[in-house]
């Protein structure tokens, strides 16, 4: 039951990258919030800052994309079959890129006017701990 619970909670951070993912990727120009912490509105930026910002935001939206790929073949993998290698690789895949995102996210925040979706960043963050605590629980009494 509780291997289940985690690798459910392991599939919904899965599905909210690749939703971060496609939002990035589809982006037209940047979010709100990047406007905020520039102090600039999208259409006053030269065309060589539209490129390079576009490029730089959708680098971020592969990469959730990637993730949250990686995380659901392992979540199914996983769910009919227990490895240790592959729970460590979406322990730390799911980590990695979470904690990275929360660090930028935070550092936006604290440091300019712009006001990223912290909070929901920050959820995403504690439902992956707990989710890594729920697995490696799980891994334990499935081997015990």
């Amino acid at each position: 039951m509780i291997w289940k619970l985690a690798l459910a909670l392991f599939a919904l951070g899965g599905l909210t990258h690749i939703l971060f993912g496609i939002v990035y990727v589809t982006a037209s120009e940047f979010m709100p919030y990047h406007a905020q912490a520039l102090n600039v509105d999208w259409n006053r930026l030269g065309e060589n800052y539209k490129t390079l910002f576009l490029a730089l935001i959708r680098l971020a939206g592969v990469g959730g994309l990637v993730v949250g790929l990686v995380n659901l073949t392992l979540v199914s993998y996983l769910y009919h079959r227990v490895e240790s290698r592959l729970v460590w690789l979406l322990i730390g895949s799911s980590l990695i890129f979470q904690s990275m995102m929360n660090y930028v996210v935070y550092s936006v925040y604290v440091s300019t006017l712009g006001e990223p979706p912290l909070l929901f960043v920050s959820i995403g963050s504690v439902t992956f701990i707990i989710a890594t605590l729920l697995l490696l629980t799980g891994f334990r009494d499935q081997h015990a």
